[in-house]
């Protein structure tokens, strides 16, 4: 280790050693789950405008390569490819998130292990390591870099920037299996490409959204990879030498505490998977609505009133929002008048607008409730974040309430393979058809069989 760079040293060697580490079980299939949840979101996400832009902008640049346009079928080079997949996997809310590092890591991590992966033809085995040390450094490099959570909640600075960049530097760096100086460069120059601003939650379509939240840090984190396999060379130690990356960005940031972190927790064991395609403020609450529904057979009719009750933080993301898979009051909504939520139904927004969707909504009434806050607990894995009570009022009088503070697919009750299926099916049939959604999902549950990622190929065009 370079004595005058400890802290770069290990995050390089941490990634370099990435694909010969044994990874416990448990944490391959976790990745699995995460690289199958991705890429719904990315061959979904090429039917919505963001995604289309991003292809369309990529196509115009001409570029060429093996990595895939997911959706198109066209192939570009690596760094294109993870900028258009990245902005699909987040043109609307069907990825996962990170609630103890605020990152979409999936929608950043995996484009970039894949969009590698194709273009140096690697097996199965490499992209699943790729994803696993993605999230474990997207993830560790912001707890490290902001002194408590409540900090980075109100940080103007993006986490998402900063996080999900390196992130998706080390998948692409892992795959790439470089020589160990040169991960110190790919660190470096991914973090002179750190950027963004949380400006992006006032985005009123999406596009600035997946840009800013997922597809920059794809391009960011492969284009650092390709200039220093390309020769570039740079500094060794921006995570040590002041000013360094911790002077940059984050609030007290520690770089010892990233050393720290390293190797200790599997951050994919601690991202949250949606089970609904919406905003994961909304998933307690949706949760809750469901089952109360179903339980008691009530439908949009017999409801007067609805009361949810949320955090304060998530309560302020999701509060009236002009886009309907971020609008709690929409959601609930359309589950009170469908008596369930499809992918179609989240995003439509014609529906969002018309007076009887509108006159649903009224009845619906989001409240911030600091007692559902989390505490500030020694152990932040302990938090838990996901949390709603939900208040029925029905027209004859009755009053039905449920509290949910573990919804499914968080990581205080993982999503299990028959529930990442139905998810799969839910947003994909309607896109590929539910044949091509069973061999999807049979074929990253069987990843490390691979011989090559170029294999994915003909799960990832909608048009085939």
């Amino acid at each position: 280790m370079h004595a005058d760079a400890p802290v770069t040293t290990a995050l390089a060697q941490y990634v370099a050693d990435a694909e010969a580490r044994q990874l416990p079980a448990d944490v391959v299939e976790r990745a699995k789950l995460h690289i199958i949840d991705a890429l719904v979101a990315m061959i979904s996400g090429a039917t919505l405008r963001p995604g289309r832009l991003a292809a369309a902008y990529a196509l115009s640049r001409g570029g060429v390569g093996e990595s895939t346009i997911v959706g198109h079928g066209a192939r570009t080079n690596p760094e294109l490819a993870a900028l258009v997949n990245g902005m699909s996997a987040h043109a609307d809310e069907t990825d996962d998130v990170n609630d103890l590092a605020r990152v979409h890591p999936g929608a950043s991590v995996v484009p970039a292990a894949v969009a590698m992966g194709e273009a140096l033809d690697r097996p199965g085995s490499s992209l699943l390591a790729a994803v696993a040390v993605g999230y474990d450094v997207a993830c560790s490099v912001n707890i490290a870099a902001w002194r408590s959570l409540p900090r980075m909640q109100k940080s103007m600075h993006s986490p998402h920037g900063i996080g999900q960049a390196f992130g998706a530097a080390a998948a692409a760096a892992s795959v790439a299996r470089l020589p160990m100086d040169q991960h110190r460069y790919v660190l470096s120059y991914t973090a002179q490409q750190v950027s963004g601003i949380s400006s992006f939650y006032r985005s009123p379509d999406h596009i600035g959204k997946a840009f800013a939240s997922a597809g920059m840090q794809a391009h960011s984190g492969v284009r650092s990879v390709e200039m220093v396999r390309a020769g570039f060379t740079d500094v060794s130690d921006v995570f040590d030498v002041s000013p360094h990356a911790y002077d940059a960005f984050g609030e007290d940031g520690d770089p010892g505490r990233l050393v720290q972190e390293l190797g200790t927790t599997h951050h994919v064991m601690t991202t949250d998977i949606k089970q609904y395609p919406v905003g994961m403020p909304i998933q307690a609450p949706a949760e809750a609505l469901e089952r109360l529904l179903h339980e008691h057979g009530l439908t949009a009719d017999d409801i007067e009133s609805v009361e949810a009750r949320l955090p304060t933080h998530g309560s302020r993301l999701v509060n009236a929002r002009s886009m309907p898979d971020i609008s709690l009051q929409y959601v609930l909504a359309v589950m009170l008048m469908d008596g369930r939520l499809t992918f179609d139904s989240a995003h439509d927004y014609r529906r969002h607008e018309e007076p009887e969707t509108r006159e649903v909504m009224a009845r619906i009434q989001l409240v911030p409730d600091e007692t559902l806050d989390p505490p500030d607990d020694p152990d932040p894995a302990a938090r838990r974040t996901r949390i709603a009570t939900v208040n029925i009022r029905t027209y004859d009088g009755r009053r039905f309430s449920r509290h949910v503070d573990a919804p499914r697919g968080s990581r205080h009750n993982p999503m299990s393979w028959s529930r990442i299926a139905d998810k799969a099916h839910m947003v994909l049939d309607g896109v590929i058809g539910p044949k091509r959604v069973d061999t999807l999902t049979e074929t990253i549950r069987d990843a490390e069989r691979l011989t090559s990622v170029r294999q994915l190929r003909d799960h990832l065009d909608v048009h085939r």
